[in-house]
């Protein structure tokens, strides 16, 4: 009867009341009336309700308990002796008086690491449910690169393309020769001009599955090179059929499920990029499993024909199902895990440079005897001299070096020449150059110059400390690197290799932290 002047005065006090915090007993007030229970309204067109459920209430001994809790928490932080001697029935005394310091300080700096841990996010891989399936029609071109022109991944995929009725075109590329932008793209215009119904319905790259060094920039694998030209020359082709990269094993959905290759972890930071430069052209990535067997291959052509779900465009195949990628919120430390504390050697890349120079600081003040501080101009770069002075203030001896981080052999002359009575501990890989421009005017060389500090260096601190017992090995990776950033092609890709190698080598026992910072203010 909500239509009634009565019932609509009725809803005008209960919502005055609701705003006072009154809560209304619902079952009192219609008792003996025929009253039933219904569900509310979903959104327009839409078939789930998004409203929040109301959490259950602890009752009026759990307010009570917590009203008291923060009164206690308050005479601590305000350092009150006599509200917290009343609070805690006691008199107040010297040990008292000695331990109320600690306790307002543990209490100050729980509550900042509160919010901190309410700034972390990390990756998670959600199984999809039910995936539907949609038949691959129309002309779909295959890029395959042409050292695994017959790899039986590549030979699986077009087979499943063929047998769901698509005409497949087959472009084999070779990373030796063909990184001209400009040949590829002739050579795709002739593949689409030749479509049987005059139009491309999808592309599926397998490129990435090429590692080997581009001839010219060894730090570039020739898969990433080939896949930047070939989005580019789609774009000249005028082809905005959608673009589906797939890498093999270049993602962990699972603890059991190894990330396997590093190098073509890079393609997923550059095609995060691709998909917001290029949001007509770009379909999605998908990671492979070592085997596409017939199983996995049909959950492949799920995924091409958009049955994962009409925005999935981050997609892993497994034998176990399919997966897509979230950002989610980290979950909390263990409170009782041990506290890492510096000591020994620690070894900073771009020690002199605006963030390393704030980490040096901080390990100097969290109690690392020795900090190695590396960067291209060593001693010469601006402020070196002063830094130095900083942190011996504070405690620590220091070496800065003039190193490259690329350079595998000058790498390995610092790390010899750290002193024995201070082993090396941790290292912290905070190298890095920007090159920012959009994917379109981006070059194979630009890439490497990017990629030459961050991951030419990480490698090889990651292969020439493989050995030691390190307590940390710290990557100073980008938010670019896990969500994308529209003309950080280049970085996004450096930054998901970091990522990637954090977790192989937490796979292999050793010590590995990535940290996707945000953006910096002020260089740190």
């Amino acid at each position: 009867r909500k239509d009634r002047p009565e019932a609509q005065a009725l809803t005008t006090a209960l919502a005055e009341l609701h705003v006072h915090g009154a809560t209304v007993d619902w079952e009192a007030m219609f008792a003996g009336q025929d009253v039933r229970r219904v569900e509310l309204p979903t959104y327009a067109f839409q078939r789930q309700r998004y409203w929040l459920d109301a959490p259950e209430s602890g009752g009026s001994d759990t307010a009570a308990v917590d009203s008291v809790d923060a009164r206690f928490w308050d005479a601590v932080e305000r350092e009150d002796l006599e509200a917290l001697t009343a609070a805690l029935h006691v008199d107040g005394n010297a040990s008292l008086t000695e331990v109320l310091p600690a306790l307002s300080s543990y209490r100050k700096g729980h509550r900042e690491r509160s919010t901190v841990d309410g700034w972390r996010y990390q990756i998670a891989w959600n199984a999809v449910s039910e995936l539907a399936e949609r038949a691959l029609t129309g002309t779909w071109m295959v890029m395959v690169p042409a050292p695994y022109a017959d790899d039986e991944l590549v030979t699986s995929a077009v087979t499943m393309l063929e047998r769901q009725g698509a005409d497949v075109a087959r472009i084999v590329l070779d990373g030796a020769a063909d990184i001209d932008r400009g040949a590829v793209a002739e050579r795709l215009r002739t593949a689409a001009e030749g479509a049987s119904d005059g139009a491309v319905s999808g592309v599926l790259s397998l490129l990435a599955l090429d590692e080997s060094p581009s001839p010219e920039h060894t730090v570039v694998p020739s898969g990433l090179a080939l896949n930047l030209v070939a989005l580019q020359a789609l774009v000249d082709a005028g082809v905005e059929a959608p673009l589906w990269v797939a890498t093999r094993g270049a993602v962990s959905v699972t603890g059991s499920d190894t990330l396997r290759s590093a190098a073509q972890a890079q393609i997923w930071g550059l095609g995060r990029v691709a998909g917001l430069e290029h949001p007509r052209l770009w379909g999605g990535l998908v990671d492979l499993p070592e085997t596409l067997d017939e199983r996995a291959a049909n959950r492949l052509s799920g995924v091409l024909g958009g049955g994962a779900g009409e925005f999935e465009d981050q997609v892993a195949v497994r034998t176990s199902g399919v997966f897509t990628r979230r950002l989610v919120r980290a979950a909390a430390p263990r409170t009782t895990a041990r506290p890492w504390s510096a000591r020994g050697s620690v070894l900073v890349t771009g020690g002199t440079g605006g963030v390393g120079s704030q980490v040096a600081r901080w390990l100097a003040g969290a109690g690392a005897e020795h900090l190695v501080l590396t960067s291209r101009r060593g001693p010469e770069a601006d402020g070196a001299a002063e830094l130095r002075d900083e942190l011996t203030a504070l405690g620590a001896e220091v070496t800065i070096a003039a190193c490259d981080t690329a350079d595998r052999d000058a790498l390995a002359a610092v790390l010899a020449a750290i002193p024995e009575r201070y082993p090396l501990n941790a290292v912290v890989h905070a190298a890095g150059v920007l090159d920012d421009g959009v994917l379109d005017s981006m070059s194979v060389e630009r890439v490497a110059g990017v990629l030459r500090p961050k991951v030419a260096g990480a490698r090889h601190l990651h292969e020439l400390t493989e050995g030691l017992d390190l307590s940390a090995f710290v990557l100073f990776s980008s938010l670019a690197g896990a969500i994308g950033g529209a003309g950080q092609g280049s970085y996004a890709a450096a930054n998901a290799y970091l990522d990637a190698l954090a977790q192989q080598r937490r796979a292999q026992g050793l010590a590995a932290t990535s940290v996707a910072w945000g953006p910096w203010a002020e260089g740190g």
